[in-house]
């Protein structure tokens, strides 16, 4: 992952984070703005509604009362007016301007009234009170009073409140982006090494690895494991793949360098004796059908690995070892091999490929044992599995060894020199595991060894043995 990757991840986390805070502050400030306003309007109609029904309960519990002047001025306040009426109309009114008053008496009912926007007023019906208002040392009967609440204040508040609730969501919408910046900054600080590693490591030094422990994050400390593995897998193929071109290079240099040294020696004149010349033709004959042998298996190799499709059709695996059995005695009448089968054993697949698995594996035992070794091949069901196998007596394979047999123009120290490629094993691995089945191999100092090929067996079995 190139550094500026990392950096466009950063600008896009850090833009959508902001843009998702801004959202919700912005959208909370708008809701706010809208409700500014209906929550002052309820906070007069409140304000009013309480003043009226403390007043007349107070009123009530009195049981008729005298109100002079001073009195109603001092129940106004700031922004509580009142005006008392009598039969003959206003009496005396407090905390509203003078010239208010007609227009407020006028529309005044029993209940909360708008006056022009500006006053919120209310009637209160006090004739059964028994109120009166002092003036001028005479006692007048109160009918009404007009609580008034004004209004006027109610947008002044609103826009003040509106206008510090924006600077508010402003400079929160400022933070929470810097926040989001140095977060996500400091959140994406273990991607930034990484990709920094990596362009490093795809520059060529590969005994770099990306940083696992300083992540700090479980996640990214299992993407820098994984990573780490794909680049240990992939310096392990690599590894892998120069020995196997060395190997192929040195087997094929062997055969080539031999036969071309008999040919420069005939073409330098050196081989006039026909008995000569003609050992030296069977030598070069031998030496290329090694490297042709060679060079088949290496094809075989590279189509097994590219996933080429194997022929399916039924095969009789205990047919097969009865077949291969049989050529081995042919070819070595001296050594002792057992065939060991209960009866067909069918797998769906490619016979001749499934044939060379089985000549391997008994080719392998007969090369690498003693002449009084025995070699004993098997076929046989288990449960849903067909299993192939070769066991022979010889004296085993050390247990260092184990893991490498079937490594490509891997042989064993003791065995070296000794004829073969090395591929003839690596070859029936392959092979099984094209066909989705598992080649196993047990051996101790000893007690001999033994290779089993375990295949998926074929659901329905033939009544006709195949062709």
């Amino acid at each position: 992952m190139p550094v500026a990757d990392v950096r466009s991840i950063r600008a896009r986390l850090t833009v959508t984070l902001a843009v998702v805070m801004v959202a919700v502050v912005l959208g909370g400030a708008v809701i706010a703005s809208f409700a500014i306003f209906p929550l002052l309007s309820q906070r007069d109609l409140t304000q009013l509604e309480n003043t009226a029904q403390r007043m007349t309960a107070g009123l009530d519990a009195t049981g008729g009362a005298v109100i002079s002047s001073e009195t109603v001025q001092r129940i106004a306040a700031d922004s509580l007016g009142i005006v008392l009426l009598g039969d003959e109309g206003v009496l005396t009114a407090a905390g509203i301007p003078e010239a208010d008053v007609p227009a407020i008496v006028a529309r005044a009912a029993h209940g909360p009234t708008d006056i022009d926007g500006r006053y919120l007023a209310e009637t209160i019906d006090t004739a059964s009170l028994s109120l009166s208002f002092s003036e001028n040392e005479s006692e007048v009967p109160v009918t009404s009073a007009v609580l008034v609440v004004r209004t006027t204040d109610r947008e002044s508040n609103g826009v003040l409140l509106i206008s510090a609730l924006s600077v508010t969501a402003v400079v929160t919408t400022i933070i929470l982006i810097i926040a989001a910046a140095l977060v996500v900054g400091r959140g994406l600080r273990p991607l930034t090494a990484m990709a920094e590693h990596a362009e490093r490591i795809a520059e060529g030094d590969r005994t770099l690895r990306l940083p696992v422990e300083s992540s700090g994050d479980p996640a990214i400390a299992r993407m820098a494991s994984t990573v780490n593995l794909a680049f240990d897998v992939q310096e392990d193929a690599e590894n892998r793949m120069r020995s196997f071109v060395a190997d192929a290079s040195h087997e094929l240099r062997t055969p080539l360098t031999t036969a071309s040294g008999w040919v420069e020696l005939y073409l330098r004149g050196g081989l006039t004796d026909p008995e000569a010349l003609a050992e030296a033709m069977a030598r070069v004959e031998r030496q290329l059908g090694r490297m042709r042998l060679l060079t088949d298996e290496l094809s075989l190799l590279a189509r097994t690995d590219s996933g080429r499709p194997l022929e399916n059709t039924p095969v009789d695996l205990a047919a097969v070892a009865a077949e291969v059995v049989s050529d081995a005695r042919v070819l070595h009448p001296e050594r002792r091999l057992v065939v060991n089968t209960e009866g067909p054993a069918w797998v769906l697949g490619d016979e001749p490929r499934l044939t060379q698995v089985a000549r391997n594996l008994v080719g392998n035992a007969l090369q690498h044992t003693p002449s009084n070794a025995d070699v004993t091949v098997s076929a046989r069901m288990n449960a849903d599995r067909v299993i192939l196998g070769v066991h022979d007596t010889g004296p085993g394979i050390p247990a260092d060894q184990l893991p490498h047999v079937f490594e490509r123009f891997w042989r064993g120290d003791s065995s070296r020199h000794s004829a073969g490629s090395g591929l003839g094993l690596a070859i029936a691995h392959a092979l099984v595991s094209a066909h989705g089945g598992i080649l196993r191999v047990t051996s101790a100092p000893g007690q001999g060894t033994t290779f089993e090929a375990s295949l998926p067996a074929l659901d329905v079995q033939p009544t006709e043995p195949s062709p």
